[in-house]
């Protein structure tokens, strides 16, 4: 379910023609029901979250994107990993981590903070801790496709 939800949140945003990739591509899945478009729309954290952050993962090609939300609702942030076209589709180790500036980074391939496997699409939705106000405090993000990393510290400061 995941994944669709996500597919069908990247056909929205290349209709609407915004530079914000989303999870998985293709076209919509009609099996998909009303609350799960509804989820899609919202984009892959919540409908709390929006978009503050798009970072490539590699060059020549570039092989992903770290993409960061924000929630003023919640204080926290949240990422997502997403392939690029050149390993879009193609299973490979993908991770997401993402943590507050002056915290160690969450310990993968599963914990708060962190989503690694061998994915085809992306890697998370990925938040800060609970209980932790990001809103005055900086964030550290890491992104990995096919073993390429890439890391992003003190951004997005409060």
């Amino acid at each position: 379910m995941k994944r669709a939800v996500s597919a069908l949140a990247f056909v929205l945003f290349l209709l609407l023609g915004l530079a914000v990739p989303a999870a998985a591509g293709g076209e919509s899945d009609p099996t998909i029901g009303g609350d799960e478009r509804m989820a899609a729309a919202a984009g892959p954290c919540g409908s709390s979250y929006r978009h503050i952050g798009h970072y490539p993962i590699g060059s020549s090609p570039v092989l992903g994107y770290m993409d960061v939300y924000w929630s003023s609702t919640a204080k926290r942030n949240c990422m997502v990993v997403n392939h690029a076209t050149a390993t879009y589709g193609t299973k490979l180790y993908t991770e997401a981590s993402i943590w507050p500036h002056g915290s160690s980074p969450p310990s993968c391939p599963k914990s708060v903070g962190c989503d690694g496997g061998m994915y085809s699409y992306y890697a998370g939705p990925v938040y800060t801790p609970a209980g932790v106000n990001m809103s005055n405090r900086c964030l550290n993000i890491k992104g990995v496709v096919d073993w390429t990393t890439a890391t992003r510290t003190r951004i997005h400061c409060g």
